[in-house]
């Protein structure tokens, strides 16, 4: 790709209730300008908020064609529910699927959901986790079952730890496009129809009629420099201090002097 610019599309919360007419916006989208997006399937969804379309019966044959066309898919945690108040290592809410619990738990969880994508044709060895939310006991019991990348970290560059190349993707959402360099940019379907959530689908739209030739597929994605993993750490840290903290506090600032 000459493009010095490199920009991942990655849909989370794919699973066989989920809102498949917002869904089908997202493919027309796909298709039109050819994009082969990061897809996080959750292996057994027993959340509640995901319950909202008939399951689809046929869920696995399509997630296996989508990867047969060249779509990436990704193991997104394992039945979605948040049974930890614990908030993991590089983000700011206490809930999660999986930080907080013993390495054997979370193996055991990990585990249970590659065995359903694996029964179920499905390749691979991506992993992202809802919310967001990872420890390092996460990576140990990812390592241990096979997986090899996480879609999930908040550094500048991607480092390895516990044997896990650790992606950055530092927006929850659509990024702002400043220059070159690699994004990852996160979408959910189903939040579409939310009033505080509607304009996902149109920065979805404006991103790929204005950078569609800058959007790679994954493994185009990954082939990226890594850096040291000290260096990144604390590079991770500096941006969570800033995104979590100080940014917070200039807003209220800025909007204390603008009224």
């Amino acid at each position: 790709m000459s493009s010095k610019r490199h920009i991942l599309i990655r849909f989370d919360d794919i699973c066989p209730t989920m809102d498949w007419k917002q869904w089908q916006k997202a493919m027309d989208v796909f298709t039109k300008y050819n994009i082969k997006p990061l897809l996080g399937i959750i292996p057994d969804c027993m959340d509640p908020d995901l319950q909202i379309c008939e399951p689809r019966r046929d869920f696995w044959d399509y997630i296996r064609d989508l990867q047969k066309n060249g779509f990436t898919i990704a193991m997104h945690g394992y039945q979605h529910i948040f049974d930890s108040g614990h908030r993991g290592v590089i983000n700011n809410t206490q809930r999660s699927e999986f930080a907080g619990h013993s390495f054997e738990k979370q193996v055991e969880k990990i585990k249970r959901g590659k065995e359903i994508l694996d029964q179920n044709g499905i390749e691979t060895d991506v992993f992202f986790a809802p919310a967001h939310s990872y420890d390092l006991n996460t990576l140990k019991a990812l390592a241990a079952a096979g997986f090899h990348t996480v879609s999930d970290g908040k550094s500048a560059k991607p480092f390895i730890q516990e044997g896990i190349l650790c992606l950055p993707c530092r927006s929850s959402g659509c990024p702002h496009i400043r220059g070159n360099g690699y994004y990852t940019a996160v979408f959910h379907a189903h939040e579409w129809t939310r009033p505080d959530k509607a304009k996902g689908y149109e920065q979805l739209l404006r991103l790929c009629e204005e950078h569609s030739s800058d959007i790679c597929s994954f493994p185009e994605y990954i082939n990226q420099p890594t850096g040291k993993k000290e260096i990144q750490k604390a590079n991770e840290e500096i941006y969570m201090t800033y995104e979590y903290k100080i940014r917070p506090i200039l807003s209220k600032i800025k909007h204390h002097i603008v009224r």
